[in-house]
C-alpha cells in the first residue's frame, strides 16, 4: 500500500455523504467537511488505507438504507473511490 496521498475529486453532495455514511474519523472528517454541501467538484487529498475504510463503510451504509436513489448514490461513489485507488496503483507501477 502506499503511503502517498491519494488524489480525489467529489461533488459537495459526495463529501456530504462520506461525512454521514462514511463514518469518517475526526481526522478524516476535516478533509470533508469544507466541501459537504457546496456546489461544483472539489480535490482533496486522502490516504488509501482511509479511502478503503470509507468505502467499507459506505458499502454497510447501503445494506441499512431503505431509499433505493440512496443506495444508487452510495454505490456510484464507492466507485468513484475505488476509480481513485486503482488510477493511482497504476500510476505508482508506471513510475517503478
Amino acid at each position: 500500500m502506499s503511503k502517498d496521498p491519494i488524489n480525489i475529486e467529489i461533488s459537495g453532495r459526495e463529501a456530504k455523504l462520506v461525512l454521514k455514511y462514511g463514518y469518517p474519523l475526526p481526522e478524516q472528517a476535516k478533509l470533508f467537511k469544507p466541501f459537504a454541501g457546496k456546489a461544483s467538484y472539489h480535490t482533496l487529498d486522502v490516504d488509501q488505507y482511509w479511502l478503503e475504510m470509507i468505502i467499507g463503510d459506505l458499502s454497510r451504509s447501503m445494506r441499512e438504507v431503505k431509499s433505493h436513489s440512496l443506495i444508487d448514490e452510495l454505490d456510484e461513489l464507492s466507485s468513484v473511490l475505488e476509480s481513485a485507488i486503482t488510477i493511482s496503483r497504476k500510476n505508482i507501477i508506471k513510475l517503478v
